[in-house]
Protein backbone atom coordinates (compact mmCIF):
# COMPACT_ATOMS: atom_id res chain seq x y z
CA UNK A 1 0.00 0.00 0.00
CA UNK A 2 1.22 3.35 -1.26
CA UNK A 3 2.18 5.93 1.94
CA UNK A 4 -0.31 9.06 1.55
CA UNK A 5 0.68 11.82 0.11
CA UNK A 6 1.95 14.51 2.54
CA UNK A 7 -0.22 17.73 2.98
CA UNK A 8 0.72 21.19 3.15
CA UNK A 9 -1.51 24.30 4.12
CA UNK A 10 -3.31 26.36 1.06
CA UNK A 11 -5.48 29.35 1.58
CA UNK A 12 -8.29 29.91 -1.39
CA UNK A 13 -7.90 33.51 -2.05
CA UNK A 14 -11.48 33.63 -3.20
CA UNK A 15 -13.63 32.37 0.09
CA UNK A 16 -10.63 33.14 2.23
CA UNK A 17 -10.69 28.89 3.73
CA UNK A 18 -7.72 27.27 4.82
CA UNK A 19 -7.17 23.41 4.46
CA UNK A 20 -4.70 20.59 3.86
CA UNK A 21 -4.01 19.99 0.70
CA UNK A 22 -1.56 17.79 -1.49
CA UNK A 23 0.75 19.93 -2.93
CA UNK A 24 -0.44 19.06 -6.90
CA UNK A 25 -3.86 19.92 -5.82
CA UNK A 26 -4.96 23.69 -7.42
CA UNK A 27 -8.79 23.79 -6.78
CA UNK A 28 -10.86 25.17 -3.70
CA UNK A 29 -12.52 22.03 -2.37
CA UNK A 30 -15.28 24.58 -0.77
CA UNK A 31 -16.04 26.94 -3.20
CA UNK A 32 -13.93 24.93 -6.48
CA UNK A 33 -11.82 28.60 -7.95
CA UNK A 34 -8.61 27.74 -9.03
CA UNK A 35 -7.40 30.43 -6.81
CA UNK A 36 -5.02 28.47 -3.64
CA UNK A 37 -1.88 29.48 -2.41
CA UNK A 38 0.40 27.80 0.13
CA UNK A 39 2.34 31.08 1.41
CA UNK A 40 1.44 34.69 2.25
CA UNK A 41 2.88 37.47 0.45
CA UNK A 42 5.66 37.89 2.82
CA UNK A 43 6.49 34.36 2.71
CA UNK A 44 5.16 32.80 5.87
CA UNK A 45 3.44 29.38 5.37
CA UNK A 46 -0.19 28.82 6.17
CA UNK A 47 0.73 25.74 8.40
CA UNK A 48 -0.27 28.07 11.67
CA UNK A 49 -3.58 28.70 10.24
CA UNK A 50 -5.67 25.25 10.01
CA UNK A 51 -5.75 25.31 13.53
CA UNK A 52 -7.07 28.81 14.04
CA UNK A 53 -10.71 29.75 14.79
CA UNK A 54 -12.47 32.89 15.29
CA UNK A 55 -13.83 35.25 12.31
CA UNK A 56 -10.15 37.76 12.09
CA UNK A 57 -6.67 36.05 11.36
CA UNK A 58 -3.68 37.79 10.52
CA UNK A 59 -0.23 36.79 9.32
CA UNK A 60 2.14 36.66 12.49
CA UNK A 61 5.12 37.89 10.23
CA UNK A 62 4.03 40.73 7.77
CA UNK A 63 0.11 41.38 10.00
CA UNK A 64 -1.77 41.08 6.43
CA UNK A 65 -5.29 40.32 7.43
CA UNK A 66 -5.74 37.06 6.17
CA UNK A 67 -9.33 36.22 7.68
CA UNK A 68 -12.41 38.72 8.60
CA UNK A 69 -13.63 41.59 6.53
CA UNK A 70 -11.24 45.44 6.21
CA UNK A 71 -13.22 48.27 7.50
CA UNK A 72 -12.83 50.04 4.05
CA UNK A 73 -14.70 47.12 2.44
CA UNK A 74 -18.15 47.85 5.04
Amino acid sequence: MAAPAPLTAKRCIVCGRFRAYEADDVYCIACGSEALEDACGCGRTYAYALHESGDLLHCPRCGKRLRGRDEEFE
